[in-house]
């Protein structure tokens, strides 16, 4: 299970935080001040829920637990929230940025990554087809 969290999380949190850096950058600089603001703040809530809900699934598949989804998540939440949160500290805004993305991704990510997990969780054993004693089929 180490090894399907830290791969999916890995990949997830990276990617996400390559997009929030990208995202920031034409949030925050006069350049793309043209930008409507609606358009960016979506774009910075729905590709994390997306990507957090995709790792999780993946996880759930690969490691079939309901644990392994929520772990992805919450990596994947702790890195692009802490990439977020020093690349606005970068563009000279407060301190408190690095704590909130960090807090907000990791809890985030690890509620959107369970949820993304429930369909390809935990299955049932197949059953044998041979029946049991006293069964009818």
């Amino acid at each position: 299970m180490r090894s399907v969290v830290l791969g999916e999380g890995l990949r997830a949190g990276i990617g996400l935080g390559v997009i929030v850096v990208m995202l920031t950058i034409l949030g925050l600089t006069p350049p793309f001040a043209w930008i409507p603001e609606v358009l960016l703040v979506g774009s910075a809530l729905l590709i994390p829920i997306g990507a957090y809900g995709l790792a999780g699934y993946r996880a759930g598949r690969r490691a079939r637990s309901l644990v392994a989804p929520a772990l992805v998540g919450a990596l994947a939440g702790l890195i692009s929230g802490g990439i977020g949160g020093l690349s606005y500290v970068a563009f000279g805004k407060g301190a408190l940025n690095l704590g909130v993305g960090l807090g907000l991704g990791t809890f985030g990510g690890a509620v959107i990554g369970a949820a993304g997990g429930l369909p390809g969780g935990v299955r049932r054993p197949p059953r044998s087809r041979r029946g049991s004693a006293g069964t009818r089929r």
